[in-house]
């Protein structure tokens, strides 16, 4: 209430609203009420909930009641608007939150890096795309809704189930060679001196500063410093996927392919001295053997000696 009008009160309002108001009381209200906008607009907010309320005028009835009932709808107003102000608010922390939590998934949640150390590492990306990391290999991930790319940067070896995104290109950089898909499955493999990229599904792009091929189901490309022309070939077996499968699939496969990838499995130094070994095909698969096991078996399928000494294993 306004200073000038302290004796204006909600008795003296509901009696003037009811009309039990005497003369001078009434003149006050009213003077009141045009004293000050919100007066008024207090006065009409009044009139509005009595009017709302069905308050009639009842002899039996005197002005305390008459207020008591006009007090409770003016409760059930306050908590109505109450309520109101409850649910903006609420709406507000929500558009907030998932603003925020939006914002998080583009900006921080789609930024990634990893180390598989001593061990395989499978990892989850934010894009849905999955890579299993050889031992002692790295990755960093940068995607999101503001990126036109899936961008990924690699150091040693992955294979990766791409998730399928047309809009988005999944884009690996691995020493001066890109590899560009949209949705399939590859291995990547860099030793420093050469990037080797083998396509299991989908189709894969591969290109350096100089020249680009574009690579199926059952191609590789291996790709050296500064090389001028990309040859792409056709991949004899899995090799590649032995550090996840534990698996060595021979399909045809040269010798020579197969002690790189042994030399690799068991962290051994086998050596082809007869360089007519290294062409013969083998078709066979090896599931968990040993090194042992394995040489075994590839000296009875070529009827070939294998001799060890001094930390080197020679076939001969």
């Amino acid at each position: 209430m306004d200073k000038n009008y302290t004796h204006i009160n909600d008795d003296l309002l509901a009696k003037y609203l009811l009309g039990e108001a005497t003369v001078p009381e009434s003149e006050q209200v009213e003077a009141w009420a045009k004293s000050n906008p919100d007066h008024l607009k207090q006065l009409e907010d009044f009139r509005m909930i009595l009017e709302k309320s069905k308050l009639q005028i009842d002899p039996e009835i005197d002005e305390h009641q008459a207020l008591d009932r006009l007090n409770a709808r003016l409760e059930t107003e306050k908590k109505t608007i109450s309520y109101t102000s409850i649910l903006r608010r609420v709406a507000v922390v929500f558009i907030f939150f998932s603003a925020g939590l939006f914002f998080y998934n583009n900006l921080i949640g789609n930024k990634i890096n990893v180390n598989s150390g001593e061990n395989t590492l499978t990892q989850t990306l934010p894009d849905g795309s999955t890579a299993i990391l050889n031992k002692q290999s790295e990755l960093s991930f940068v995607g999101g809704f503001f990126n036109k790319t899936r961008d990924v940067k690699l150091r040693g070896e992955a294979f990766f189930k791409v998730s399928a995104n047309k809009s988005k290109p999944f884009i690996i950089r691995v020493n001066d060679v890109q590899v560009t898909v949209v949705g399939t499955a590859f291995n990547v493999k860099s030793d420093g001196a050469a990037v080797v990229v083998i396509v299991e599904s989908g189709i894969v792009k591969v290109n350096n500063r100089n020249d680009s091929v574009r690579l199926t189901a059952g191609e590789k490309v291996e790709v050296s410093q500064n090389q001028r022309h990309l040859s792409k070939g056709e991949n004899q077996g899995k090799l590649y996927n032995y550090y996840y499968s534990n698996e060595l699939v021979c399909d045809g496969t040269p010798l020579s392919e197969l002690v790189v990838v042994l030399n690799q499995k068991f962290n051994s130094n086998i050596v082809i001295v007869n360089p007519e070994l290294k062409a013969l095909p083998i078709s066979t698969t090896f599931k968990n053997e040993s090194l042992k096991e394995t040489l075994n078996v590839i000296a009875e399928t070529f009827k070939i000696k294998v001799e060890h000494g001094q930390g080197i294993i020679k076939l001969k």
